[in-house]
């Protein structure tokens, strides 16, 4: 946790919106005239606005969880052992998991997956001193194979009207330039995709929103229960661009895409919907894949979701390779774009009639894309969750929940 933090009353601080938000912003909730629930109106009754619902410093130590035989969970045709994989004839490795609650009240949950007999959970998550500030505690996220994965999530699923916030920073998993790419060598994505070199991509997930119970599974799982992400996918040869600041360039190194799904159109079965991807200060064109700018490996950024009933803002602020220090702001509707599965109450599933895909992709006859009516609740997610790709490690503090209270 920043010093700053422990400074100022933090429900106080971030009541005010951290510099995510302004009065007015049409993307978020007008802001309350005293702040979070707890404070009061000229009537005396409770103000509107953001109230902390939980937060996590990482000050109390490192996640403790003893890995046990992988049960491989039953999350649908594209998990680890799924209908989509069992057609083509996959069977699951034999892994372990481990699962530990942490935070006050065990408000977030770890979850991590490896192949390697023995290993400790403190090897994957773990508690260390800040890189720019030894006094300050921090998560390491540590995949020190590709075959191990780990994330966290919230406990519960979001409520209705949620901003969730991290710090996110020092990442290394990769470059994006040609050789091992932050691997070993010799890497494969099996056995899901076993001829598929792992090394060509590399990369983390910042933060994320998902339609079900976020968990390490294999790359193509996530593909398809992803609603809004902020990811880097360090890649070569390169199959994205990167706004510079005057033009897009083909480019995989240390790209950070803002992006939502696109729930209009139904994607393939290995890698889900299309994108909606956020550069250049626009919403880019359906499937066009188009990172916001570069990010640094020596430096620390602020990463906000925020949900106000359709409308996701994802805002990114730090030092960028192109852009400098700033700030990076995108709103989306998600009702007028069909992002995908953003309903979460019967109302919205209502005002989705127009997005709902009754089709269905050969591995999951039965289970349509989109069914009309369909409600998802969202649950965040941050780190490495895939069990076949990734190599590497990434620093997480100071993560907040906040729930819009009042009117």
């Amino acid at each position: 946790m920043r010093p700053a933090l422990l400074a100022a009353p933090l429900a106080l601080l971030l009541a005010c919106g951290g510099g995510a938000s302004s009065p007015g912003d049409p993307a978020s909730p007008p802001a309350g005239p005293t702040g979070p629930t707890g404070s009061t109106g000229p009537t005396g009754s409770p103000a509107a606005g953001w109230a902390v619902v939980a937060a996590e410093g990482f000050e109390r130590g490192a996640p403790d969880g003893a890995f046990v035989p992988d049960p491989v969970p039953d999350d649908g045709p594209f998990a680890d052992g799924g209908a989509f994989f069992r057609a083509r004839g996959v069977v699951p490795p034999a892994a372990f998991r481990a699962t530990a609650p942490y935070g006050d009240g065990g408000w977030l949950t770890v979850e991590s997956y490896t192949r390697r007999a023995g290993a400790r959970l403190s090897e994957l998550a773990r508690v260390v001193a800040d890189p720019a500030d030894p006094t300050n505690r921090v998560l390491v996220i540590d995949s020190r194979e590709h075959t191990d994965a780990t994330v966290l999530r919230p406990t519960t699923p979001l409520p209705a009207r949620y901003r969730v916030s991290l710090r996110v920073g020092f990442p290394s998993f990769g470059d994006g330039r040609p050789g091992l790419n932050g691997y070993d060598g010799g890497e494969t994505a099996g056995p899901w995709w076993p001829q598929d070199d792992a090394t060509r991509q590399n990369g983390f997930y910042w933060l994320a929103i998902l339609d079900h119970l976020p968990r390490p599974h294999n790359n193509t799982w996530i593909h398809h229960h992803r609603k809004v992400t902020v990811d880097s996918d360090n890649h070569h040869p390169a199959w994205m661009e990167v706004w510079d600041g005057r033009r897009f360039v083909s480019s995989g190194e240390h790209p950070v895409m803002m992006f939502a799904l696109d729930g209009s159109r139904p994607g393939d079965e290995r890698t889900g919907p299309p994108f909606f991807s956020w550069a250049a200060g626009a919403w880019q064109p359906s499937g066009a894949i188009r990172a916001a700018d570069a990010y640094l490996p020596d430096a620390w950024y602020d990463v906000t979701i925020e949900r106000d009933g359709p409308r996701y803002t994802i805002e990114l602020a730090g030092r960028f390779r192109y852009g400098g220090e700033r700030t990076y702001r995108a709103t989306i509707d998600a009702a007028e774009r069909c992002v995908f599965h953003y309903p979460v109450d019967a109302a919205e599933a209502a005002g989705a009639a127009r997005c709902a895909d009754e089709g269905a992709f050969p591995s999951a006859p039965g289970a349509p894309r989109w069914p009309a009516g369909g409600t998802w609740p969202d649950w965040f997610m941050f780190g490495d969750p895939h069990a076949n790709y990734y190599e590497g490690q990434v620093l997480y503090d100071d993560v907040v929940l906040e729930e819009w209270r009042g009117g």
